[in-house]
């Protein structure tokens, strides 16, 4: 009885010794890459028309929203100068002092 009693005592030692450590599986990366490529195979690729198609509507959805963005900012632009140039010295002094602000550095 005293001899199981060590024998379960040395088994549970070398459980717990082999607790922490991970045992490495021999071939784990070639399965890994074996899974990967059957996983691959089955995919479902476009065909070469449709991605065509597919890039041509990106760059088109991309050049109409160029074409917006641009006109904003053209329309911006065209309101600043004509804010600024509707503006004297003067008139930006006269207004930094109403607001209080930095305006006289124009």
């Amino acid at each position: 009885m005293a001899d199981e009693i060590k024998e379960n005592s040395a088994q549970k030692g070398n459980k717990d010794k082999n607790k922490g450590k991970k045992r490495k599986e021999p071939g784990k990366v070639r399965r890994w890459f074996k899974d990967f490529f059957s996983e691959l195979k089955k995919v479902t690729w476009p065909t070469f028309g449709k991605v065509l198609k597919q890039t041509g509507t990106v760059l088109l959805v991309t050049v109409c929203f160029l074409l917006v963005v641009l006109a904003f900012d053209s329309l911006l632009g065209y309101l600043y100068n004509l804010l600024l140039g509707g503006l004297s010295a003067d008139s930006v002094t006269a207004l930094s002092t109403l607001i209080g602000g930095g305006g006289g550095l124009l």
